[in-house]
């Protein structure tokens, strides 16, 4: 049996947004433990060759102390900084390296099953440790929520799969593969199978392709960036609310918030899927693009994926491959999570299978936080980026510095309720 603990808290994952937890949880004395494999779908899922939506500015790990950035360490590894695209194997050496530095405890194995007792949170590891702890911060970003449409499911495993499934995108070589998307692991998986010589088309639901603008030049005018004002998501007013203004984010309506952030049949999401300005002329007249199409069904024929679609102009066709890839994003379900528990799952208050928070990220189910891609319903689609990091670690670790020093109740302080959602 798990009775109280004197663990004040666990973290469960141990990429960008878990890292910045840690980092700024040890930097004011609290005392946790870390769990998963550092920065694994980064080092080990996402495709060789690929570089970073993000820009360099927004794309550094949260340091409490803000001096373990992206730029420092290049500057300390003698590495070119912002003159290209962000790679992938750049931002890897970083975060290695940030984990190294400031979160050298990081264990490196998985949490199986996480309940909650009476006096603390019981979390079972691969090793078979059991342990207790007064607070849980769930931080598996991407981790279990690969989307993939319900008519590709319909395909055997062996000619469908997601886009994060993919390290090494040359083994397509000489192959016919059909990317079903239209944001950036579309588009750039699309570009990486043409580039390896892999004979790939692109089909998109949607009538255009959205591009990112370039960044706007550092010397503007006060008017130009009133109206344009930058920001670490892009430019513009709306994107410059979503990355600076979180918690103005947070008290909109909650249909508002759900429009914004994953769109609906009148409204486009904002920041929805759009490709990175600098990717646009590896895809453009290079890669066939199938735009406004209907996928009506699928089928497995010799040997090969079959999809029976309609265009734009109503006439059907059918697109054989020996592979479909849908890169269709990611959508967060609690219910996804295989670790927690049944109890907790019914105790856990969600809209559309994600949990409701409360302004430090705390859930209903008291004690237990989440962050990253869960939270972005809360607190806008700039927690779908590397640039949510700060603000996420600073919440939760000023709710969690309260709790360590308070006695009020089994977790440290009577938890904050959620506030009624309209």
């Amino acid at each position: 049996m798990v009775g109280p603990s004197d663990l004040p808290v666990a973290i469960v994952g141990a990429g960008p947004f878990g890292l910045s937890v840690a980092a700024h949880l040890r930097s004011r004395g609290v005392r946790f433990r870390i769990f998963g494999t550092p920065m694994h779908r980064w080092r080990a899922q996402m495709p060789l060759g690929m570089f970073l939506k993000s820009e360099w500015e927004a794309s550094s790990i949260s340091d409490p102390a803000g001096r373990y950035t992206l730029r420092q360490f290049c500057a300390e590894a003698r590495l070119p900084y912002g003159k290209t695209p962000l790679p992938l194997d750049t931002f890897t050496r970083y975060a290695m390296a940030f984990q190294q530095h400031l979160v050298p405890m990081v264990e490196d194995v998985l949490v199986t099953a996480v309940d909650r007792k009476p006096d603390c949170f019981d979390l079972r590891l691969a090793t078979g440790e059991r342990l207790g702890a007064n607070s849980v911060v769930i931080a598996t970003g991407l981790s279990h929520a690969e989307y993939v449409p319900q008519e590709l499911t319909q395909l055997p495993a062996q000619l469908r799969s997601h886009s994060s499934a993919h390290r090494d995108l040359s083994l397509f070589k000489g192959r016919d593969v059909v990317v079903v998307g239209a944001g950036q692991s579309a588009l750039e998986t699309a570009a990486l199978l043409n580039e390896a010589q892999a004979r790939v088309s692109l089909f998109v639901r949607g009538s255009s392709i959205s591009w990112n603008e370039t960044p706007l030049p550092d010397q503007r005018s006060l008017s130009q960036r009133l109206r344009r004002p930058a920001s670490p998501l892009g430019s513009g007013l709306k994107t410059w609310f979503c990355a600076n203004a979180p918690m103005l984010f947070y008290y909109l309506p909650q249909r508002t918030r759900l429009t914004i952030v994953r769109g609906d049949k009148t409204h486009e999401m904002l920041l929805g899927p759009a490709g990175a300005w600098w990717l646009r002329e590896r895809v453009l007249g290079r890669i066939p693009i199938l735009l406004g199409q209907s996928l009506l069904g699928v089928a497995a024929i010799g040997g090969k994926a079959v999809l029976h679609v309609t265009g734009p102009d109503g006439r059907s066709l059918d697109l054989a491959a020996d592979h479909i890839i849908a890169a269709t994003g990611f959508r967060f379900a609690a219910r996804s999570l295989p670790f927690l528990s049944e109890p907790l799952l019914r105790d856990l208050r969600c809209v559309e299978q994600v949990p409701i928070l409360s302004p430090h990220f705390e859930s209903s189910v008291p004690g237990l936080y989440f962050t990253g891609i869960a939270s972005a319903y809360n607190f806008g689609s700039v927690m779908r980026f590397l640039c949510g990091c700060q603000y996420t670690a600073e919440r939760i670790c000023d709710h969690l510095g309260g709790r360590q020093v308070s006695s009020r109740s089994p977790y440290g302080v009577t938890s904050e309720r959620n506030p009624k959602v309209s």
